[in-house]
């Protein structure tokens, strides 16, 4: 990976849950300073991966944004890529009347407050397609418009790059001083992401799985199913079948009135030369989605659910169940995250190698007459 005489290109991980972009940019050869998450579990997972980062434990919400720059001995405009992937729950399809008035709604805007102190030079954002039609995410457009970046956003699927999973996200790039045209787009017909395109399935994801450490605990498959629950799973066709196939007896009554969507899914296999569904944070819940094993009468285990994530097969996960799969269901695909740095790296590589000077008046003002966001 080009980097500026010599220097790695630097980033902050912000909301960075286990490390899936900071294992993605770290192969890409990216040096990350700093990240932030509130959650405990996903810091003691990062940490364990990634001690060598300075992380965090604050809320976007109440941090002092100059707080990243000292914890990095930064000063505004020598940071590369600052980026944010904050919680979706609040934006989904599936949620956003239950989370209307949720506090969450805020840290989209919170992004802007941090952009106009730390002054970066490239802005990555990662999030649900829903955020799009976000009022809040189009005021963010405009806000780092004002600040003098350029901007790409667009709906990506991670299965074109070589992510073994269907994963439909929303992904915007903006670059300091860059036209919109000469902002890198992430879509597979670009150049710089040959070696990304070859597609990969749930057959590769579940044989690199096997490989793995007999003790790895997330490698245990769960065989203690209530016994109509067992049942259920025996009866579900190999490599792809559904629950239309259950018999009446096996049918719970809410199936019944579910006739499509994400629900419908539930109790459904994987194909094995197809790519998975979305991972969610109930990704080895047979009840919530397509997440039984090709063949086997079981949910992919927590190991299998993180290849099919595209984590490296030694990554440590921190937490019980249902905090890992929420870790795993949350992240960004590190592959994904890969292919995002390598063409932001490359366009910041081509802009040259002249850090912006820090603004002489405040830090709250990335670019003359530019309005800074409120707090």
């Amino acid at each position: 990976m080009r980097a500026i005489n010599g220097r790695p290109f630097t980033a902050i991980d912000l909301c960075s849950g286990p490390g899936g972009v900071t294992t993605g940019y770290k192969a890409a050869g990216i040096r990350v300073l700093a990240a932030l998450d509130i959650d405990n579990d996903a810091r003691a997972t990062y940490t364990a991966n990634h001690p060598e980062v300075k992380l965090l434990a604050d809320d976007l919400l109440k941090l002092d944004p100059s707080t990243l720059l000292q914890e990095t001995g930064l000063e505004p405009g020598e940071l590369d890529i600052l980026t944010a992937c904050v919680p979706c729950q609040t934006f989904s399809s599936l949620a956003r009347e239950m989370f209307a008035r949720d506090p969450r709604n805020k840290l989209v805007l919170r992004i802007a407050r941090v952009v106009a102190v730390v002054q970066p030079r490239a802005v990555v954002i990662e999030n649900v397609p829903a955020l799009r039609q976000n009022r809040r995410f189009k005021l963010l457009v405009c806000r780092l418009r004002e600040y003098g970046y350029g901007i790409w956003h667009d709906i990506v699927d991670a299965a074109d790059f070589g992510v073994p999973q269907r994963r439909r996200r929303l992904v915007l790039i903006a670059i300091h001083g860059a036209s919109d045209d000469n902002v890198p787009q992430l879509v597979p017909r670009n150049p710089r992401l040959r070696g990304f395109r070859r597609r990969r399935t749930v057959r590769d994801a579940l044989r690199l799985a096997r490989r793995g450490r007999c003790e790895d605990s997330l490698a245990r498959p769960r065989t203690d199913y209530p016994v109509l629950v067992a049942r259920r799973i025996r009866s579900i066709p190999v490599n792809g079948g559904s629950r239309s196939s259950l018999d009446d007896d096996l049918e719970l009554e809410c199936h019944s009135r579910i006739k499509q969507g994400g629900a419908a899914s539930s109790y459904g296999r994987m194909k094995y030369d197809d790519v998975a569904p979305t991972l969610t944070t109930r990704c080895v819940t047979p009840a919530c989605g397509r997440f039984l094993h090709p063949r086997a009468n079981r949910a992919i285990t927590l190991r299998e659910a993180a290849c099919l994530q595209t984590f490296p097969l030694g990554y440590v996960f921190k937490g019980g169940t249902m905090a890992v799969q929420s870790q795993i269901g949350n992240a960004v695909p590190p592959r994904l995250s890969r292919a995002i740095a390598v063409i932001v790296s490359d366009a910041l590589a081509k802009r040259g190698d002249r850090i912006r000077e820090p603004s002489r008046t405040s830090a709250r003002a990335p670019v003359a007459g530019s309005r800074v966001p409120r707090r």
